[in-house]
């Protein structure tokens, strides 16, 4: 039995080693140039732009505010806000996303987590579940804000244990 426990361990040690260390470093779907200028612009993303993986595809298509509706409304002097990603799967095997674990938000440099009331505002859904290959997963990333928030930044990985990230930069 400790023969097995051990091999369990070695195995899910090496996975997570391989996966910290693995260079899936995002990319930008834009025309190649060579000015310096446009290797700082790669480093972040905005609207309609598009962070390459070796896996996935990130694009961020619409930023909208909410006041929510019914039971799900913001705290007071607060304000939903959710970003529309299409999520598209560029490899051979299934590809999950999740919300919870490929996401990290700031609100003004302040770290703001996903919430669940922000996303009930907005019905097309959310960004959990497996996508087949050559497939798309569309939905939305929701936070809950202060009203005069002036800048939202969205660090996305295409793996929960990557180390790399596409940052995406969004202000009011």
């Amino acid at each position: 039995m400790k023969k097995i426990l051990c091999l369990v361990m070695c195995i899910l040690l090496t996975v997570s080693l391989t996966a910290c260390f693995s260079d899936d470093a995002p990319g930008k779907e834009t025309k190649p140039s060579n000015s310096s200028e446009q290797k700082e612009k790669n480093e972040t993303f905005r609207l309609n732009e598009t962070a390459v993986f070796d896996d996935l595809k990130f694009t961020a298509e619409e930023l909208k505010e909410s006041k929510g509706e019914g039971f799900f409304t913001p705290e007071s002097g607060k304000v939903f806000v959710g970003v529309k990603f299409t999520v598209e799967n560029i490899s051979d095997e299934e590809q999950s996303v999740s919300s919870m674990l490929l996401f990290e938000g700031y609100v003004d440099d302040v770290k703001c987590d996903y919430s669940f009331n922000a996303a009930c505002a907005y019905t097309e859904g959310t960004l959990d579940g497996s996508i087949a290959p050559g497939k798309k997963l569309v939905g939305w990333y929701a936070l809950e804000v202060p009203k005069n928030w002036s800048s939202i930044e969205l660090s996305v990985k295409s793996e929960w244990l990557s180390n790399n990230s596409a940052k995406f930069v969004f202000s009011k």
